[in-house]
Parts: structure tokens; sequence; C-alpha cells
């Protein structure tokens, strides 16, 4: 449409019932996608063409435009970020299984609040990048997918008021809210099993090197390590170091261990491992060198991804609520965001029983 030949047109509609978008459009000779963008701050806009439209707008009296742009500015304060911590490989997924679980836990949790949740770029890696982070974040409030390498940074933060949790560990002194399953009751849980069912020689693999980084004197997997133990200790059972095998080849870590077990003579009868994708691996491998689950090695894994029903056999496994860990973490956070306290909380873990360790 040419501006000048419709100009009475459009006067006659602002008159008549105020400016449209189609009318700032013509005016401007835009299209009313780029006028839309322009009025919420779209950055793929050039100043030359954002100037037009804002100009055009105030004279056709569309809206008081500062409003419309000043509610997008700040619509971040209405909304909470989700920090996925761990830096992934350039064309790799986000998360792993049980992480992207998780998420689904947190936006179903948003969503019956009617709240936003935005999944943000940044990958935080020490204290200086956490705290710069936190420093030019204007959300409402964040939550962390992953804690000890920061421990100290959040509750520094935490301490100044600023709303955030974390899923992960609970330790001694901190100050920042903290939701995560009950770790040590899980190891216990898996190894307690496998010794009922007359295993005794159990390998747990999983237990990542210390993080050169880390602020917490624990994670999740050293305190499932610690429940196997205690397991093997209530059951008279010596602890061997030699099964604790501590792989570092990502998702291949469960067939690692299980090659460097048998390459280097060690007995075992049973797996506990530290997640469900440790298990899968360590799985394929047993059945690659001929070795039969669970009749000859009964393998155990942890979090209950959707993979473990589906898995030949399926994978017994130590299950963690992602609904219920997504509904904590968002209820504690809204909750410190309306100045309130939280305290951190540990979930309950569930023994899926299936035929990976016999039934």
């Amino acid at each position: 449409m040419q501006v000048n030949a419709n100009s009475g047109q459009i006067m006659a509609r602002v008159k008549r019932g105020g400016p449209t978008l189609g009318g700032v459009a013509a005016e401007a000779g835009v299209s009313v996608a780029t006028v839309s963008r322009v009025l919420t701050g779209h950055s793929a806009i050039s100043e030359e063409t954002r100037e037009r439209v804002l100009s055009t707008a105030d004279r056709l009296g569309y809206v008081h435009v500062p409003q419309r742009v000043r509610r997008h500015q700040t619509s971040l304060s209405e909304q909470i970020s989700l920090v996925v911590p761990v830096a992934t490989a350039h064309g790799s997924q986000l998360a792993n299984p049980f992480e992207l679980a998780l998420i689904g836990g947190v936006g179903t949790a948003l969503r019956e609040r009617r709240r936003d949740v935005s999944i943000v770029w940044q990958t935080p890696y020490d204290d200086a990048t956490l705290a710069q982070f936190l420093d030019q974040s204007a959300y409402a409030g964040t939550i962390f997918l992953g804690q000890s390498q920061f421990h100290d940074t959040l509750n520094r933060y935490a301490t100044m008021g600023k709303p955030l949790v974390a899923w992960g560990v609970e330790v001694a002194g901190q100050s920042y809210c903290s939701i995560g399953s009950d770790n040590h009751e899980g190891g216990f849980q898996a190894t307690a099993h496998l010794l009922r069912k007359g295993r005794r020689r159990i390998a747990f693999i999983g237990a990542m090197p210390p993080i050169p980084a880390a602020r917490t004197p624990f994670s999740q997997i050293a305190i499932r390590l610690d429940g196997y133990r205690a397991a093997l200790a209530a059951h008279d059972v010596p602890f061997d170091p030699d099964m604790v095998q501590t792989p570092t080849a990502g998702q291949f870590e469960g067939a690692e261990a299980v090659d460097n077990l048998l390459e280097r003579g060690i007995a075992f009868d049973a797996i506990v491992a530290a997640s469900d994708l440790v298990a899968l691996g360590a799985i394929q491998t047993l059945r690659q060198r001929g070795i039969r689950v669970p009749d000859d090695v009964a393998v155990i894994g942890y979090d209950d991804i959707d993979a473990a029903a589906l898995s030949t056999p399926g994978l017994t496994t130590i299950r963690q609520d992602v609904i219920k860990a997504g509904n904590l973490l968002v209820a504690k956070l809204l909750r410190i965001i309306d100045g309130h306290r939280a305290k951190s909380e540990r979930l309950p873990t569930n023994l899926m029983i299936r035929e990976s360790c016999g039934r």
C-alpha cells in the first residue's frame, strides 16, 4: 500500500478507533512484522528503521510506545532462568537424559504457575564467570543444575539476597537452598539389593575424580559411593578399592570401566552404576564380551531414565522423581523471590526392579 494514497484512510482509522499496527506500518513504509519487532525491542532492526517506526507511532498516538518497549525490557524480571553449568561439546545436546528430564520437571512446575523460564546460553565454569552472570542477570531468580564448583559463590550471592536454588547436595555451612535426592540411601539400596541376591563381588562405576575447582567436599556420585560402602559394611563384605572404577570417557565410561576390570583380571559378579547411561554402556560391553546379564553379572543403574525400562534386559535402577524435584526447585525459588527463607530438601529414592539383576 502506498502511504500517500492511503494516508487519509489511515488517519480516519486513527480518529475513529485509534491507530493500528497496520496503520503504523503503512505510514512508516515497513511491514507489520517490522513494527512488532521494533515495539518489542527486537535486536535485529536497524537504528534508522527503529527511529522511523517509533517516531511514526508517536506521531499517530499509538499506545505510548516508550511504555511498550519498557515492558519488554523489564519482562526478564518476571522470568526464571535455568543454568546448566557444565559446558558441552559443539553440536552435542544440552544435557544428559536425566538432566533433560529434570528440565522438563522444572518446566512443568513453572507452566502450572503461569511463569516463563529461559534456559540461558551462558555456562559458568568458575567463581568469576558465575559472579559475572549473577551480577548482570535481570531475571527474577535462577535455578542451577549443578553446584559443586560454584559453592562459595552461590553461598555469597544467596547471603546477599540473590534469589537462587540449585540441584545438588547439601553441606555444612550452606546458605543457599539445594534440592536433590537422598544419594546415600540410593547407593545403599542398590548395593543392598544385589547383596540380598547373593552377589559379593560388586563393582561401583562412576566415582568421577574430584573437579579441580570444586568448592563442596562431596559430589552426588561420591555420596552414592558412600552408600555403596555402607551397604557392604552392613553385610560384612570387605570394601575392595579395586572394585571402584573412575572412568573418564564420558558417555562411554561404563564400557571403559568394564574393559578395565576384565583386562586387569578383577573378578566381579555385579555392578552398581552411578547413572543409567553408565549402566547401559556396561551392559552393552558385557554382552559383546559374551558375559550374560544378569546370569553372570547383575547390573543396577541410577536415575530411571526412559531408556531404562526399554533396554534389553530391562534395567534395574534407582528412581529419582523429576516431577517432584522440578516442583520443589520452583516452589523454593518462588518462596525466596517473595522474601522468605527456603530450606534445602532431600527427595526419597525408589528401587525399580527389572531383569538386569534378576527378579
